[in-house]
């Protein structure tokens, strides 16, 4: 009998309404908290100094007086830039810096938050004459002078750039003097400095964030229990705050990665099954969407020659790097055309890179919990997922904003691989889908092939197995290749119309990039399995291999395994060891992140996965029940160890190349501004430079030359993928650039050679670097092939 209460007053409509209007007022409440949380960060100024907050605080507890960067210390704190500057000296009151005659300082390049600022500088031009006035300047635009003084003073100066704090600088100027046994250049004594924005109230995030979670709230309510619903909103709640109270100016605004974050989390809840799977997924949502901001966001040179090439086609040159050449420099044609459609509509492609990136790493995610879903069954699904979403070098491709065509064609072959295991529903949708899939994912990359090759021996060995029944061989070819047709009709459309395109535009079969990048050789061999064993590391060794001896697993226990789960579990095997063969045959890759193996990480996931799921059902874990999860944590943490954190090196590689892009990004600009439109510079990293100078640029390496990407190479293999090949007498003499950076001069034997041709002349950009460049002269004479080291010329 049930009790009197639960009879009485469940079910009347003025309990339920009563429950509902408190549910409301509870996400009311967060929502409201949530608002008032976001309006107290954005009050809270940008600091940014010389110094360390450590190196702040200790020097203000020193002092015990205390100093005016005490109470800028609860702003969010970063290092500044600098140049002109001496290392920090201490007397008996200040520890103190001196400066030259003229210094600066410069916010990061990669910053584009749009605010103003105030720089807070106290110092004093101790000149052994008189103390002189100092200069102050914004990106060299002069902003005020000082009077003379002998006191040390505090000045609080208004920074206002034009054209956004990308790189911002601010300097200053004083008459310099040389003190008597002292043979620095000396110019002002300064106690400190820092620059500190100023506040902005971002309406879009303080109102706008809250409601989006309110409509999270809302949906998420309609799918799961309402116990459910407050831990998921718990969730990014929690995650919005912390995350905006970490958040430092970057490439992409706050709000930018925040909406994202809460659509993804909203799909989430519609795309999971279960409850558990939807707080999963809603913790690797928020890992994903965050991760430009938990790490630095990393972009990659290659990027800009797309770019290059969209941008090149939108302005009527044609689908060329440089004007008139018909080169094929890129191997990502329909990254290339999406971009294109970017900038014909007057989009900033750096700016829509990363925001593609943050949503295909969602996608990706999320499309790996669906294949999964497939191949190892619901109860397993969520674990591959929390394994990609995991593993940097997926976030690298796609979240933290390479800007490379990498996790689109990830994607794209998961769709295709979805496409052909849903098979069993509807054959002939099915097969046609997976064949435009596969198709795309070729126009994306050259190995989309493989993918789909690989795909159709799979599906006809599938189909010629089920009619064992027929003895004739042949019907049972016919019948397999009739339920192939769709697909293999669908990819050679696409596949086929492209390639015949590419033969009449730039008269070759594969892309220039194929030449310049691969050959053949044991050297190369070993290079790609030095590669593939980098990558095994990142994931754990063991796990790589039984994800590798998977299949042998399920040979041994076939009173356990299902028809269905075996076909769609050898067929992901099949995929992983043949394009493992392909990496280590063409040597790998010089990115970080062993980005080669990124398409088939979600199905290693997978296959870990199965290994697991097989083990417990061996009879003595299925005695052992409560071990499943436990040993499902313990190796999703082993994997998730080695593979999300990869040291501080490897940060500080990906770090370094995001820096060197905007500097190149920046010798273009410069280029732009100050050559004539025939000025041409030769360069290993093309990209940026390409892209922003709109001049001619000569890769070095011949990415997007023919004649170098042709050459051949001793000992292929040994350096550097893709920095191989090389012939600096043609580049001289036949090229003939105006430019070419000194950083770059060993390639043509050094400044000895250069010198006969070429002028040193020192520039300093937009964003104040100082580079060197060698400069051609007027009247040039050729040089000799015997100059370098190697005559292997044409």
């Amino acid at each position: 009998m049930k009790p009197r209460f639960t009879s009485k007053y469940d079910r009347s409509p003025l309990y339920k309404n009563i429950i509902i209007l408190v549910e409301l007022l509870f996400a009311l409440t967060i929502t409201i908290f949530c608002a008032i949380y976001l309006f107290h960060v954005q009050e809270t100024p940008f600091l940014y100094s010389l110094e360390t907050a450590q190196d702040i605080i200790a020097e203000c507890q020193r002092q015990q007086n205390g100093c005016e960067r005490v109470n800028a210390l609860n702003a969010a704190h970063d290092i500044l830039e600098g140049s002109g500057w001496y290392g920090p000296e201490q007397n008996e009151t200040i520890t103190y810096r001196w400066t030259k005659s003229s210094a600066e300082v410069r916010l990061p390049l990669r910053y584009n938050s749009g605010r103003h600022y105030i720089a807070i500088l106290t110092g004093l031009s101790v000149h052994p004459e008189e103390p002189q006035p100092i200069r102050f300047f914004l990106n060299d635009q002069f902003l005020a002078e000082t009077p003379s003084s002998y006191t040390m003073r505090t000045y609080r100066i208004l920074l206002i750039p034009s054209q956004g704090d990308a790189g911002l600088r601010f300097s200053f100027a004083t008459n310099g003097f040389r003190r008597e046994n002292d043979n620095r250049d000396l110019g002002i004594l300064v106690d400190e400095l820092f620059i500190q924005s100023i506040p902005v109230m971002n309406w879009t995030a303080i109102v706008g964030l809250p409601i989006s979670l309110f409509i999270f709230w809302v949906l998420a309510r309609q799918r799961t229990a309402l116990a459910t619903t407050f831990l998921l909103l718990i969730i990014q709640v929690v995650a919005l705050l912390a995350v905006a109270t970490a958040y430092r100016p970057t490439a992409l605004a706050f709000e930018h990665f925040a909406f994202l974050t809460i659509i993804a989390a909203t799909l989430s809840i519609l795309i999971a099954i279960d409850n558990i799977s939807r707080l999963v997924l809603s913790i690797l949502v928020i890992l994903v969407g965050y991760s430009g901001i938990i790490w630095s966001l990393a972009f990659t040179d290659d990027a800009f020659i797309s770019f290059r090439y969209a941008h090149n086609l939108v302005h009527g040159y044609g689908l060329v790097f440089n004007p008139g050449e018909r080169v094929e420099g890129y191997t990502n044609f329909l990254w290339t055309i999406l971009f294109s459609v970017i900038i014909w509509l007057n989009g900033d492609p750096v700016f829509w890179a990363y925001i593609l990136g943050i949503v295909l790493g969602f996608a990706i995610t999320f499309l790996t919990y669906r294949v999964a879903t497939q191949v190892v069954g619901a109860q397993w699904a969520i674990m591959p997922a929390l394994l990609v979403a995991g593993n940097q070098s997926v976030l690298i491709y796609t979240a933290r904003g390479s800007g490379m065509e990498t996790g689109f064609f990830t994607l794209l072959v998961l769709l295709g691989i979805s496409a052909y295991l849903a098979r069993q529903t509807n054959n002939i949708i099915s097969y046609c889908t997976s064949g435009i899939f596969f198709a795309l994912a070729t126009l994306t990359r050259p190995e989309g092939a493989i993918f789909f090759s690989l795909t159709i021996t799979h599906a006809f060995i599938n189909d010629f197995t089920k009619e064992k029944g027929n003895k004739l061989v042949l019907f049972r070819i016919k019948y397999a290749v009739k339920k192939l047709f769709p697909m293999a009709s669908f990819f050679f459309v696409v596949f086929l119309s492209h390639l015949i395109w590419r033969i009449w535009y730039y008269g070759d079969v594969l892309p220039n990039t194929f030449y310049a990048k691969v050959g053949s050789g044991i050297q190369q061999w070993l290079r790609g399995l030095e590669y593939t064993g980098q990558f095994a590391q990142t994931i754990g060794a063991v796990f790589f291999a039984v994800a590798l001896v998977y299949p042998l697993l399920l040979l041994f226990t076939p009173h356990l395994r299902r028809e269905s789960t075996t076909s769609a579990t050898l067929y992901a095997w099949l995929l992983c060891a043949v394009y493992t063969i392909y990496i280590i045959y063409v040597g790998g890759d010089h990115f970080p992140g062993e980005r080669f193996f990124v398409p088939i990480i979600p199905l290693l996931a997978i296959l870990i996965t199965g290994s697991l799921a097989l083990l417990t059902q061996q009879p003595i874990v299925r005695r052992l029940p409560h071990i499943v999860p436990m040993l499902s944590i313990v190796v999703a943490l082993s994997i998730l160890s080695t593979s999300l954190y990869r040291g501080e090196f490897f940060e500080q590689r990906v770090l370094g190349n995001d820096e060197s892009v905007w500097i190149w990004a920046d010798l273009g600009k410069w280029l732009y501004r100050h050559t004539p439109p025939d000025a041409s510079i030769a360069a290993a990293g093309i990209g940026a430079i390409a892209y922003y100078s709109q001049r001619e640029v000569i890769d070095m390496y011949g990415l997007t030359d023919k004649h170098i990407a042709r050459l051949p190479a001793e000992n292929m293999g040994s350096g550097a993928p893709g920095h191989e090949k090389q012939d600096p007498a043609y580049i001289l003499n036949v090229r003939k650039p105006t430019y070419i950076p000194s950083l770059w001069e060993n390639y043509f034997g050094g400044s000895a050679v250069l010198q006969a041709n070429y002028d040193s002349i020192d520039i300093r950009t937009e964003r104040g670097f100082y580079l060197e460049l060698w400069q051609r002269k007027r009247i040039a004479a050729p040089i000799s092939p015997l100059t370098f080291p190697y005559t292997d010329r044409p």
